[in-house]
């Protein structure tokens, strides 16, 4: 049974949390296809934004109108290009710790959940208020379709889900810190 549009988006948005039972036997394919047209309508929206703030504000900050001919397609192109790059390394990410958890899917199905994972911050990361929030909601729903297509616990599924994050932070904080330090190292007295 393939699923519509419409459906996908119902179900990673409001419930989610009765799982992804109809998505076990579905394609990496259909997942895929999903997730890059939610990725390219994304990165239309967002495109629009950047260029409304870059011709309102541009002039204030001193931005030629000439160099908007390469930055606004740049911003499409990077969204385009990053989103996808992104999708697959945060999957092959959390796909190790699922390994860790004895997950019984594949890296395609850790891909698959990341794919839905990521559908609240492509219908409305791109305003303000959605970019605070859809970070968080997009790791609820990783977690459930993590528990769905592995067969791993939910305990399993959410330390999977948050170890790696709470790793990266960690690390770009000790960065931070680092470059603070050193920074303070060259200041004269």
């Amino acid at each position: 049974m393939t699923l519509s549009f419409s459906d996908r988006i119902r179900t990673c948005l409001f419930s989610f949390d009765q799982g992804f039972g109809e998505y076990r036997n579905e394609s990496f394919k259909d997942a895929f296809v999903f997730f890059l047209t939610l990725l390219f309508a994304f990165s239309v929206l967002i495109t629009i934004v950047i260029a409304t703030g870059l011709v309102v504000f541009g002039p204030g900050l001193e931005i030629p109108h000439a160099a908007l001919i390469f930055i606004i397609p740049g911003v499409f192109a990077f969204s385009l290009v990053g989103g996808i790059i992104s999708l697959f390394i945060g999957a092959a990410i959390t796909h190790i710790f699922i390994l860790f958890f004895n997950g019984t899917g594949g890296y395609l199905e850790t891909v698959r959940a990341a794919c839905y994972s990521m559908v609240p911050t492509l219908l409305i990361g791109w305003t303000i208020i959605g970019a605070f929030l859809t970070p968080y909601w997009g790791m609820a729903i990783q977690v459930f379709a993590l528990h769905e297509f592995h067969g791993v616990s939910k305990l399993e599924a959410v330390l999977a889900t948050f170890i790696p994050v709470v790793v990266f932070l960690v690390l770009y904080y000790m960065f931070i810190i680092a470059m603070v330090f050193s920074s303070m190292i060259f200041l004269p007295a």
